[in-house]
């Protein structure tokens, strides 16, 4: 991370996907664990919760512990937006009610009305992976209501492993016209563990310790995913879904950034 950092220039943040504190969301997880590791790099740091954070009422520690960084509305929410670079990335909450007709749903909805042009999401629980544990649906009406907005990208974890998965639409169907792609990237801690089988849509799997770095700029993205030892096993890149809304309010036609490039 320490190294990511240095080589991305002065606007580069750290953004965590979950289990901050593992396994139970205690104070000492925080403390002497996070902060010993993770939490050198706290003031550029974004958070999300996971499932370990929640554990025996932890949520109170993760608030406490984070602050307005875990909790900019001060609502306790754990959801919040990030504007930067051309884009929003809606940093979510999977460890609450997020169905159709939630709080969170609706504050969403209205958030992508004034959202960057690009649009991506990163929230826990993976909604498509080749893991044990298999799909999670906790997040399927979010998923539909950013692919409505022609989103073009979701970060995601909970899994002890890395994935890259094609754009797919919430019931994890492939789309050639629609759909978010989905990373997993489970890798910055906890004990990695094997994928049981290759999911339909997976387009890379790896199990190994490493970061995604997710370079953005106005109408595309690159996404190397980088191992402890600076290796890179997979790196792409894509344009964002609104790249012709944008050449078109410009008076241009569009230029393409390169499509995902295969596993290197």
């Amino acid at each position: 991370v320490e190294r990511q950092l240095a080589g991305a220039g002065s606007n580069a943040n750290v953004l965590t996907l979950g289990d901050n504190a593992y396994f139970l969301g205690l104070v000492i997880g925080y403390t002497e664990c996070y902060e010993k590791t993770w939490g050198r790099f706290i003031d550029k740091t974004f958070v999300i919760p996971g499932n370990h954070d929640y554990e025996n009422n932890g949520e109170s520690n993760y608030f406490n512990y984070f602050g307005a960084k875990a909790n900019p509305d001060g609502k306790g929410t754990g959801y919040y937006r990030i504007d930067q670079s051309g884009w929003t990335v809606f940093a979510l909450n999977s460890n609450i009610d997020a169905s159709a007709a939630s709080a969170q749903a609706r504050w969403l909805k209205q958030e992508l009305a004034t959202a960057q042009p690009c649009v991506a999401a990163a929230w826990h629980h993976a909604r498509f992976s080749s893991a044990p544990d298999g799909d999670n649906g906790t997040m399927t009406a979010m998923w539909d209501i950013l692919d409505q907005a022609k989103a073009d990208v979701v970060l995601q974890s909970h899994e002890h492993q890395y994935e890259r998965f094609a754009p797919m639409t919430s019931d994890g169907s492939l789309s050639a016209t629609g759909g978010l792609r989905s990373f997993v990237v489970g890798t910055g801690g906890a004990d990695t563990y094997a994928h049981a089988r290759v999911r339909a849509g997976s387009e890379k799997q790896a199990v190994a310790f490493g970061v995604s770095r997710l370079s953005l700029s106005a109408g595309n993205a690159k996404w190397p995913f980088i191992y402890v030892d600076n290796a890179s096993p997979a790196q792409g890149a894509f344009p964002c879904r609104h790249t012709d809304w944008l050449c078109a309010r410009a008076g241009r036609s569009p230029s393409r950034p390169p499509t995902p490039s295969a596993a290197v």
